[in-house]
């Protein structure tokens, strides 16, 4: 499709399951519905995020790179289109493109699946600029541990208070340290992944549990109702309940269930 290949996939996992993926070109996928129980991704050793996919959300496996990922169960339905490697380049460094929301992107990937062909050559541009503004120095490894160890360990830590300075003695840095190298692998400050974590998390339990927003709320790290409600709506653009209606009904049937 526009020298594109697209096609909607829909995997299921029954229980703790490990993949890599190696590919000779880049391949960028759409969540659309559905959860893992827990999923964690790393592009050649660095991690790159933790916690399901949500609906809209986008990973790219740039073409000669390692990408690997863990789940613990769950069903998903993805949209996957392959980019041949002379169309877009990723120049060495450019950090990992993983849980990216971008609404324009996400509508162009529907279009070529809906046959569109011309939404080829404006994915690709809106890729290329996206990377364009992602590159950087690339960390040691020692650093590079240090950061993969604190994103796992910020994610246990979501419904309690975290400063920076907890973060920094947990990595072993300095507070300036510590946010130069963190925003370097992950594009955010300390205290901005943190925010972020919160409300994926959040819109997790919107979407998979039965739970009022003031439980949901307290389960991750907002002081309250009317927190959650107004950071969600500065954020997301929506309240949690319009963000909950609206995507509940994407979540995919157990099998056997209607």
């Amino acid at each position: 499709m526009g020298g594109l290949r697209v096609a909607s996939i829909v995997d299921r996992i029954d229980g703790p399951s490990n993949w890599t993926i190696e590919r000779d070109v880049h391949v960028l996928t759409l969540y659309e519905a559905g959860s893992y129980h827990w999923l964690e991704t790393w592009l050649n050793d660095q991690r790159t995020s933790l916690g399901d996919p949500l609906p809209g959300e986008m990973w790219l496996i740039p073409a000669g790179q390692t990408y690997r990922a863990a789940a613990k169960g769950g069903a998903v339905r993805a949209v996957e289109v392959e980019i041949p490697a002379a169309r877009l380049i990723v120049a060495p460094g450019t950090r990992a493109l993983a849980a990216h929301h971008d609404l324009a992107l996400a509508a162009l990937v529907r279009a070529l699946l809906a046959n569109d062909a011309a939404a080829a050559d404006p994915l690709v541009a809106i890729l290329a600029k996206t990377l364009q503004g992602m590159a950087r120095r690339p960390e040691t490894p020692a650093i590079a541990q240090r950061i993969n160890d604190l994103m796992a360990f910020i994610q246990t830590q979501l419904e309690v208070q975290l400063t920076v300075e907890d973060m920094a003695a947990e990595a072993g840095m300095s507070v300036n340290s510590l946010i130069v190298h963190f925003a370097r692998a992950t594009g955010r400050t300390p205290a901005q992944y943190v925010l972020h974590q919160r409300l994926r998390h959040a819109c997790w339990f919107l979407m998979n549990r039965p739970l009022s927003i003031a439980e949901i709320a307290f389960a991750t790290g907002f002081s309250s109702h009317a927190h959650l409600c107004a950071i969600f709506r500065r954020k997301v653009g929506m309240s949690p309940g319009d963000w909950r209606r609206r995507h509940r009904s994407n979540i995919l049937p157990v099998e056997g269930e209607e």
